[in-house]
């Protein structure tokens, strides 16, 4: 189902294609799929061998809890496998008031079936599932494919056949009168049912989630990249009038595949809208573009300027004098420089992989940390212990799974126990989806009285660590003021202490960072109310009033300690604490040994403009590690 242009009759290339179109070049074998009609007319009028065909329009169904049979209403020429470009628009257009068409197999059969939760149904993954493979081979053998894009459009697919038993209850109903009104097919209808994870954006292997994170996003201000590249300039004459609905973000996945990604446009934001996918091999294109206006004129210029250079094996008639170019012809000294450039390439690639494992196996190693900020129960337990023995202590009791080998009974109390000194420390840990209400953060508070009484020891302390608005990336929660004012106050005088696993996560990334000792840290755990996580080596300096980027420097005004040439100091940035040594000390553009109180002090740094905030605490540090 192609979609068609406004093109008059005066058009000459329209009129070009009221005589039988004789190709002026047999390849390459270009395929449209879902493009403007106008685009046939223009490539063909170039010469161009031109085929279309069309992955499907979605359809309009009745909005409701039931699933229906995907109804395919698209259709791809016998040969498509054959041909080396290919051109996809991913935009949908205008949706069918209802599916055309007729059941893709008998009720009995197994069959694609969609969600209608949400009042239409996009026949086009189906299409796409059947012809991925053949794509996968076009672009191995080098083909091309120039996709303009649109945000991913997911919905609920099933493989599944109707019950036996069901079966006759639809034997009464034509097929086109069941493809518009079913029978209502909840699960309890539908058997072997399985889900299938396609999208509009299935045709290809590499163009899936697991490669390519495509999110929505719509706008029209548009920031080209690669200015030397022909590709580049090519786009950047073309983007008046363009946008786009999503972006696009090569994941990790890339480099196991032998696949790279270059960007080509971003948005204001910098996130890529447009790039290209290549082989490490060299063979084979895919390229990703925005919603450009005028595509017929764009793309007779990639065909015409930039493609044949980029990818020379679909273009065997602009080859001219590159025959040269040929391993058989070629300069010995380019040879070598080519082979060279393989080698660095396999090279990166083992490089890339021993990476990626290593970054594997340190997630492994440290995962607790991530358990932290958002696990809750037992594994969140586990964290916590995990995390406090990091920090330097020994004697760290799992309450539960000492109740559980000893076989006790009894109602279970605090969910840790430190024993490293005097006073014993009991520990609460709770994952909460919200902002930490009394019953959460005053619970270990109970426990102490029944302790001292059952230890005969009065030398007990509490402590309560809240993963609080855990399904919040950390840093967006609430966590200049997690606790209530009446909270803080309990935890005062009831002599127990507060603290968040978000703290606990920063102080612990500090402490592996700037290799702190464990007394610096251990005693913060034994203070009453909010735990502020900063070590106890460290004394409050000031604050960062300003910055210099072209000098490198920070403005510090000092409040409550002096700093000298020579001391360490560290600025608390958002997660960790960067430490660095006073090399340059400057009041009022001099050069000085010792900054006092109340004045602005200049110090060296290497914090860049977004580090460097205005409010940031600085602290010196009383003791060298």
């Amino acid at each position: 189902m192609r979609k068609r242009g406004n093109l008059t009759i005066s058009d000459p290339h329209l009129q070009a294609l009221r005589v039988p179109h004789l190709p002026k070049y047999s390849r390459p074998k270009i395929l449209l799929v879902d493009m403007e009609e106008e685009t046939e007319t223009i490539l063909k009028a170039e010469g161009y061998h031109v085929s279309v065909g069309s992955f499907g329009t979605p359809y309009r169904v009745l909005k409701s809890d039931d699933f229906l049979p995907v109804i395919i209403n698209g259709s791809l020429p016998p040969d498509f496998a054959e041909h080396e470009i290919v051109v996809v628009e991913l935009s949908s257009g205008t949706l069918l008031n209802g599916p055309r068409g007729e059941k893709y197999t008998s009720l009995g059969e197994e069959d694609w079936w969609a969600s209608c939760s949400n009042g239409r149904i996009d026949p086009r993954p189906r299409m796409m599932a059947d012809a991925r493979d053949s794509f996968g081979t076009i672009l191995s053998h080098g083909g091309i494919f120039i996709v303009f894009a649109d945000k991913c459009i997911s919905q609920k697919l099933k493989a599944a056949k109707i019950q036996i038993s069901r079966i006759h209850l639809l034997d009464q109903r034509s097929v086109s009168e069941y493809n518009r009104s079913p029978i209502p097919l909840s699960d309890f209808y539908l058997e072997d049912k399985a889900q299938l994870s396609y999208n509009n954006w299935s045709f290809l292997p590499l163009s899936n989630s697991i490669y390519l994170a495509i999110d929505p996003m719509v706008g029209q201000e548009f920031l080209p990249t690669g200015a030397d590249s022909p590709l580049s300039q090519l786009l950047s004459d073309h983007l008046d009038g363009a946008q786009f609905s999503c972006t696009l973000s090569p994941r990790d996945a890339w480099a196991k595949v032998d696949k790279s990604w270059t960007t080509l446009v971003a948005n204001k934001y910098g996130s890529p809208v447009g790039g290209t996918i290549t082989p490490m091999t060299g063979k084979g294109l895919i390229v990703i573009l925005p919603q450009i206006q005028d595509k017929a004129r764009f793309l007779v210029k990639l065909l015409k300027n930039v493609l044949p250079d980029l990818c020379p094996y679909p273009f065997p008639h602009v080859e001219g004098a590159r025959w040269v170019q040929q391993p058989e012809y070629e300069l010995p000294k380019v040879l070598e420089f080519k082979s060279k450039i393989q080698q660095i390439q396999e090279e990166a690639k083992k490089r890339v992989i021993a990476f990626e494992e290593a970054i594997e196996k340190e997630r492994t190693v440290f995962d607790y940390m991530h358990d932290l900020i958002r696990g809750t129960g037992r594994p969140l337990v586990g964290a916590v212990k995990k995390t406090l023995e990091v920090l330097g202590f020994q004697s760290v009791v799992d309450v539960d799974e000492e109740m559980e080998k000893a076989q006790d009974k009894r109602p279970k109390r605090e969910d840790l126990r430190i024993h490293d000194e005097s006073p014993i420390l009991l520990v609460e840990v709770k994952g909460i989806s919200g902002l930490p209400r009394d019953a959460a953060a005053l619970q270990v508070w109970k426990y102490i009285a029944p302790r001292m009484r059952e230890w005969g020891r009065i030398d007990i302390q509490g402590l309560a660590i809240i993963n609080h608005q855990r399904n919040s990336p950390a840093l967006d929660r609430e966590n200049k003021a997690p606790f209530r004012e009446d909270i803080l106050t309990n935890a005062q005088e009831q002599e127990f202490g507060l603290l968040t696993t978000w703290d606990l996560f920063r102080l612990t990334r500090s402490y592996i960072k700037n290799c702190w000792k464990p007394e610096h840290i251990k005693t913060l755990f034994y203070q009453s109310g909010r735990i502020d996580p900063v070590p106890r080596h460290y004394e409050f300096v000031g604050v960062l009033e300003h910055f210099w980027e072209r000098s490198g420097a920070v403005g510090v005004r000092i409040e409550a300690a002096e700093v000298r040439h020579g001391y360490r100091i560290a600025f608390e940035l958002p997660v960790e604490f960067e430490e660095q040594a006073v090399e340059s000390l400057q009041v009022d553009k001099h050069p000085v040994v010792q900054a006092e109180i109340g004045m602005l002090a200049g110090i060296e740094t290497h914090l860049t403009k977004e580090q460097a905030k205005k409010g940031v605490r600085v602290f010196r540090l009383t003791t060298m590690i």
